[in-house]
């Protein structure tokens, strides 16, 4: 045991640590209950096995310093962990004065103690001091989470800029979040469809029918990198679908493939209580299948123009562009009485861009290059599973979420069964 300081005036800490089980607390204040002691703060957290407590502690009266730390020598000998106690003060909590925090999720496939060390001097060199880590996941994926602070506000922005050499060099991705109540209290989630909750652009699945796929393709590179005007691109694309029959649109739906992991995470949010949408430049024909398919709570997309079966190769009504994506998701967060910060966003094009920056996550998957720098978060492995860690959801919780979300599901159409 270590006492530092002959007299103790006002607050000690104590530090207790060692093989837990079950009574362990209860006992530790058992010794330090016959004294005039109030405490201010606790915390307990187990790891891999090893207790550590911390009590800080506040004398209320005259108390025998010699006699409390006799006391916790003898609870240490009977228990067998080891027992520090120290004089306190406020000069001895840092954390305050980096009051302005944020969440760095980091994953990839291999977290290397270089990659660990490199990051933790990039905190250091802004300033950034690490109040917490996590680890949520180690298996397929490596996942830690940091609870970061800095003495002055700060944005998302200002903690990427100086996490983007680093994610390149160790190819991991990474999310950034304000450490509030809405972090792990997200509501609604809102994809984009092509090359989003679905692996492949459809408009170039379309074009292929009509022998225009390489065209086709090229548009949508440039629309979907920012070189060209979204509509412009649209409307170019769908003129060329002209004379594509309602029967070819059936037959190309039934193929579509989705991306891994979009069934699961739709499945888990669903049994968390998320509401679910697509928001889609593609069109309304394929996301109304997607919706039912799933059963997704919302789905937008433009509508191609059909005369007896036929497409005419025109659109009907908005356009979903950007501006429209945006719009949209504001609508809904307002139509569920959600804030905004409660809004996941998800989309790889420039026309997601606005969508991502309005939603209180918004995360580039497999995105261009335009849209990561403008995202808060990114993930470049083809996996939407992997969105569920962003959302401070580990990994052995995601194991139980996914049983839970399967009987959900089987009892949900055991139910409809029986109506």
């Amino acid at each position: 045991m270590t006492l530092l300081g002959k007299e103790i005036d006002g607050q000690l800490y104590v530090h207790i640590a060692g093989r837990d089980r079950p009574g362990i607390l209860a006992e530790a204040m058992g010794a330090i209950r016959s004294f005039d002691i109030e405490i201010l703060d606790i915390k307990q957290f187990v790891f891999n096995g090893l207790l550590n407590l911390s009590l800080l502690l506040e004398r209320r009266g005259e108390i025998s310093i010699i006699k409390f730390k006799e006391e916790l020598e003898n609870f240490s000998e009977q228990t067998g962990v080891k027992v520090n106690v120290y004089s306190w003060d406020d000069d001895l909590r840092p954390d305050e004065s980096y009051k302005f925090r944020s969440v760095v999720t980091l994953l990839g496939a291999s977290i290397t103690f270089l990659a660990l060390q490199e990051l933790l001097n990039t905190f250091a060199s802004k300033d950034i001091n690490v109040l917490r880590i996590e680890q949520l996941d180690y298996g397929d994926q490596h996942v830690m989470e940091f609870v970061i602070g800095t003495r002055e506000t700060h944005s998302t922005v200002d903690v990427l800029n100086p996490l983007v050499k680093f994610k390149e060099n160790f190819h991991v991705d990474i999310a950034v979040q304000e450490d509030t109540l809405f972090r792990r209290n997200k509501r609604l989630i809102v994809f984009d469809a092509d090359m989003t909750f679905l692996q492949c652009e459809v408009i170039d699945e379309l074009g292929k029918l009509v022998g225009q796929g390489e065209r086709m393709s090229e548009i949508t590179k440039k629309a979907m990198n920012g070189e060209m005007d979204f509509s412009q691109a649209l409307r170019e694309r769908v003129a060329l679908l002209k004379g594509v029959t309602k029967e070819q649109l059936s037959a190309l739906a039934e193929r579509i493939p989705l991306t891994p992991g979009a069934e699961k995470l739709v499945r888990i949010l669903k049994h968390l209580g998320y509401k679910v949408a697509i928001v889609s430049g593609g069109f309304q024909f394929f996301i109304d299948r997607l919706q039912y398919k799933y059963g997704l709570d919302y789905g937008f997309a433009n509508c191609l123009k059909m005369e007896n079966g036929v497409l005419t190769g025109e659109l009907e009504g908005e356009i979903i562009d950007a501006a429209a994506k945006e719009k949209i998701l504001v609508s809904l967060a307002e139509r569920d009485n959600f804030s905004l910060k409660q809004v996941v966003a998800v989309g790889d094009g420039a026309n997601d861009i606005l969508m991502l920056a309005k939603a209180g996550l918004g995360i580039a998957f497999n995105a261009k290059p335009i849209v990561q720098k403008a995202a808060q978060a990114s993930i470049n492995v083809t996996n939407l599973e992997l969105i569920l860690y962003f959302l401070g959801i580990s990994g052995k919780e995601l194991n139980e979420l996914d049983e839970l979300s399967k009987d959900s599901q089987a009892q949900a159409c055991e139910d409809r069964t029986c109506g």
